[in-house]
């Protein structure tokens, strides 16, 4: 029976359905990776080591701000001495206490400018903490991430062993019974030989991986699931770029602390021309008690003083410490410009290949089912004598690369937004407030077993009923499948809650009508895709029209649910082809049909 023009693929809907009814005990009991690092992040030595330092720094200044008061003496003096008075001997105990007060009044602002300069050194120590706190929450992230993809590709070069296997007892029995040569069975092990070699080179990345884990964490990993961070809203009005760099160069701690260190050699200079000033202590000395045994003719009982002490700078020592203190603030300076560069260079990289990694995902996927089928329908060609094993053999190592290349890409994605996140200073938020696991479906990885007669099937196809005598756009015979893709690809990113890629399949200046403005919009759907829970969509009664080469008219009826909502809408998209991409330019919900009469 032939395919209707309406009819509706089955297999995504199928996929989905089974994936969450396997994941759904397997993520139960894995541990995520904002737990581990919450867990693990202060009880790391480095951690450790820029916390002492900023006490350190605190303590710095508490010595600073004493210099702004002043110093007291006390002086105690209890002697005994043989005098002579007349001629004759006298032994003669004394015992004195004086007190003294100092206060420096004036010292060129020297005090006031080192006090700054403790300031700005904590600020540095603090910026070095939180540069640690993101450094060492970035290699828990890539470990973590490492361990996982590690682990996905030994599973699916297993199954890949697996499938070669079933095929080489097929070839061995073949040549048992004479009907093909015995090359053909030294060909499979030959591929085989090169598989099994991969996979031991494989789990030893993978146990100097789970060692390196276990250092960092101090626990084994057992029940990890594959990450990943939701990206942030990006902003419209400007290039995406330079808004990341300049919110680096606001955030980033490492570059904060290179400019908190510039600053305070900055005050170290000033620090080293107050020397130039002279030094102005006013002091107070005050006789507390004064007691002399024998009594002497005359001696002073009490007495106070106050007295002002000058001290002028002479020689080239001053000078030489304000030079020194102008060339380090230069070189402060100079490192931080040099960061700066630094930093910009990373980012714009960075974000390059995050961004590549992120528009390549979905063809990967698509790469991968296509392989599938195409290793399905070269194994029932070579029991049907229809391929070569050669032709059996490069089409699964073409599935398992494609399955190397997405299990990959999931974790390039994570590392690079990882980094990213960390240099501006935010991985620590982000893991808590935009994570979520994402882990790859069994199907995708070949961990679960697929005949090769359902691999190879094309997609089945389910009849739809006719559309209602109402709507204006007869059904097409068949749907262009760019726009087949394109709407696929945005009922994917809708019910993955990833408004980036939703919003993407929109052109920029989409008009949604009703008066309201794009941006509001724009807000109004972020809240609602993103914040959905458990989205499912279906689409059916699909139907096009096509003025122009560069405009389509798409209606279909739309099948919503998310947690207790549900509703049903008929609905048309315009399609337009924007720089070569098909791209949305107005959507609006229809109403519904009439109900048909019954006579």
């Amino acid at each position: 029976m032939s395919p209707k023009p309406n009819a509706r693929p089955a297999r995504l809907s199928t996929h989905l359905a089974a994936l969450g009814l396997s994941l759904a005990a397997g993520l139960a009991h894995a541990e995520p990776l904002p737990a581990v690092v919450d867990k693990v992040l202060l009880q790391q030595p480095s951690v450790r080591s820029a916390q002492a330092l900023l006490r350190a720094a605190e303590a710095q200044i508490v010595q600073v701000r004493s210099d702004f008061l002043p110093s007291l003496g006390l002086a105690y003096r209890n002697s005994d001495s043989r005098d002579e008075t007349l001629g004759n001997p006298i032994d003669r105990n004394v015992r004195r206490t004086d007190a003294t007060l100092r206060w420096n009044v004036f010292n060129g602002a020297t005090d006031t400018n080192r006090l700054r300069a403790a300031g700005f050194t904590r600020d540095a120590a603090d910026a070095d903490l939180d540069t640690v706190l993101e450094q060492v929450a970035y290699e828990i992230t890539e470990n973590y991430s490492d361990v996982v993809r590690l682990r996905q590709l030994i599973d699916s070069l297993q199954a890949t062993i697996a499938s070669q296997e079933r095929v080489e007892a097929s070839v061995a029995h073949r040549v048992d019974a004479g009907r093909i040569a015995s090359s053909e069975l030294d060909l499979m092990r030959v591929r085989l030989i090169q598989n099994r070699t991969l996979l031991g080179q494989l789990r030893a990345q993978l146990g100097t991986a789970e060692y390196r884990y276990r250092l960092l964490t101090g626990q084994a990993p057992e029940s990890l699931v594959a990450p990943s961070i939701l990206p942030a809203p990006a902003p419209t009005d400007t290039d995406p770029v330079e808004a990341l760099v300049e919110r680096i160069h606001e955030r980033n701690p490492r570059l904060r602390a290179a400019l908190q260190r510039a600053a305070a050699r900055q005050a170290d200079v000033g620090a080293a021309r107050g020397l130039f000033f002279p030094s102005v202590d006013l002091s107070y000395s005050k006789r507390l008690d004064n007691t002399t045994i024998p009594v002497p003719t005359a001696d002073t009982q009490r007495a106070a003083q106050l007295g002002v002490n000058l001290d002028i700078p002479l020689g080239g020592k001053n000078v030489g410490r304000h030079t020194e203190a102008v060339e380090r603030h230069q070189a402060a300076r100079a490192d931080a410009d040099d960061l700066m560069l630094k930093v910009s260079k990373d980012i714009t990289d960075l974000y390059r290949q995050y961004t590549e990694a992120r528009s390549i995902a979905t063809q990967l996927e698509q790469r991968v089912t296509a392989a599938q089928r195409v290793a399905g329908a070269y194994e029932l060609h070579f029991e049907a004598g229809r391929r070569s094993l050669n032709d059996l053999s490069i089409a699964q190592g073409d599935l398992f690369d494609a399955q190397r290349n997405l299990i990959e890409n999931r974790a390039q994605q994570t590392t690079l937004q990882a980094q990213l996140l960390g240099l501006a200073g935010e991985l620590r938020d982000a893991l808590r407030s935009r994570y979520r696991p994402s882990p790859i479906a069994p199907e995708l990885l070949g961990t679960r077993y697929v005949s090769p007669a359902l691999a190879a099937a094309p997609m089945p196809v389910l009849e739809a009923p006719p559309p209602p005598q109402v709507d204006l756009i007869d059904a097409a015979p068949s749907v262009d499948p760019a726009i087949r893709a394109r709407l696929d690809a945005w009922t994917a990113a809708w019910t993955a809650g990833d408004f980036d890629a939703y919003r993407a399949l929109y052109t920029a200046d989409f008009q949604p009508g009703k008066g309201r403005s794009t941006a509001a919009w724009e807000a109004e759907r972020r809240e609602r895709v993103t914040h959905a829970s458990s989205p499912r969509i279906r689409i059916d009664t699909l139907s096009t029209r096509s003025s122009k080469a560069d405009r389509v008219v798409v209606r279909f009826t739309q099948h919503y649910s998310a947690a207790q909502y549900k509703d049903t809408v008929r609905k048309q998209l315009e399609w337009v082809k924007t720089d070569g991409q098909w791209k949305i330019a107005s959507e609006r919900v229809l109403p519904a049909p009439a109900a048909p009469r019954i006579e």
